[in-house]
């Protein structure tokens, strides 16, 4: 019997549901303007929020898979230690920022109307949010740059493919850069879903 990596798909899992999460949760970003921020903020807008936010939380489980199996091709030492320091705080400064970014709509829905925030506040709170999620993407970078600076269990392409994957992530607060971190962990996931594929002993019935 087969088992699929739980890495790869979660790779897989983490771009697919943050991409999805972030169109579907459409912050006012860009250049300000009230009319999207209104519409940001209507009732309607509130169940895509709380499904975004389900989403993207969801995929940073999967991110979380991923990091944990790119730790384990790194040999035991300080090294491992530093990756997974990062990863960790990248992650968290991830979950943080998006719920600074959420944080009008969903106090709204809690509050109910008697909440009420001026429109530039929304504004600054959104752009506030991907800045810190974009710095845990920074965070995570520098993780990358650890994994990549150094011997690991991987193929040499998958390593220095990594380095386009870590450029990306610190460059996150510029934006484009982004994209970059995305298509390396989509391909990397393509990757270990294709080839690790270890075989598990079949259950064997005990008899009595």
């Amino acid at each position: 019997m087969k088992k699929v990596s739980a890495a790869g798909f979660g790779a897989i899992a983490f771009v697919v549901l943050t991409i999805v999460g972030m169109l579907i949760e459409n912050g006012p970003g860009g250049n300000y303007n009230v009319s999207d921020v209104q519409k940001y903020l209507t009732h309607g807008h509130r169940t895509a929020i709380f499904v975004a936010t389900y989403m993207v939380l969801l995929g940073v489980v999967g991110l979380v898979l991923l990091l944990a199996r790119f730790r384990d091709a790194i040999p035991e030492g300080s090294r491992r230690t530093v990756f997974w320091s990062l990863s960790i705080a990248g992650i968290g400064a991830w979950v943080a920022g998006w719920g600074i970014g959420v944080s009008v709509p969903v106090a709204e829905a809690y509050g109910g109307s008697g909440v009420t925030v001026a429109p530039t506040v929304t504004y600054i709170l959104n752009d506030a949010g991907f800045f810190v999620l974009a710095a845990g993407a920074t965070l995570i970078g520098l993780a990358l740059l650890t994994f990549v600076l150094g011997s690991v269990t991987v193929p040499a392409w998958t390593r220095w493919f990594t380095l386009v994957g870590a450029v990306g992530a610190v460059a996150a607060p510029a934006f484009f850069p982004f994209a970059l971190f995305f298509i390396w962990a989509l391909v990397t996931g393509g990757w270990l879903v294709a080839t690790e594929r270890e075989s598990v002993p079949s259950a064997q019935t005990v008899s009595a």
